[in-house]
């Protein structure tokens, strides 16, 4: 993705000029593309890519926004279903090297290795291929935690089990 040039200077104001945020819901544009539009009543811009760009690109203005005004760091998480795993694997989930896992009332909170190469240098054997799945898939959309909840939705792009 190219980066954007502003014609004038971008001011953030306090939350008493809300913007809003509408996507193009009904399908992507023919290029496969996805359009994020900001506006306040009277400027605007429009952020164009896929849908792993725009995440990555929300992610680094939450990043330079929190640098720009010393407010707190938020994370963000993935929500799956359980069923991306096998009903072994999520029993043994914070068993395998490798592997941080919180066990929680209906599923795991999965943390997500920030660099997954390096990483999987470091635990060649020990981490099932559908934990790495989930890791490939939440770094897509820059996430550093994946939520695996019984009652979340399946994704398409990621295998699932009925167990």
């Amino acid at each position: 993705m190219e980066p954007v040039k502003a014609r004038d200077d971008v001011t953030v104001r306090d939350a008493a000029e809300a913007f809003a945020i509408a996507k193009d819901v009904d399908a992507p544009d023919p290029d496969g593309t996805f359009s994020i539009i900001t506006t306040n009543g009277e400027d605007g811009i429009q952020i164009a890519g896929t849908d792993e760009q725009l995440y990555g690109w929300l992610t680094r203005a939450r990043r330079h926004l929190r640098t720009a005004t010393g407010g707190p760091r938020i994370m963000n998480m993935l929500d799956l279903s359980t069923h991306h795993l096998t009903e072994h694997v999520c029993e043994q989930l914070n068993g395998y090297a490798g592997v941080t896992a919180h066990h929680t009332t209906y599923g795991w909170l999965l943390a997500v290795p920030g660099d997954l190469d390096g990483h999987r240098t470091d635990h060649p054997a020990t981490v099932p291929d559908a934990v790495w799945a989930l890791w490939e898939y939440a770094h897509r959309f820059d996430a550093e935690y994946v939520l695996l909840d019984a009652d979340a939705d399946r994704a398409d792009a990621l295998a699932s089990w009925d167990w």
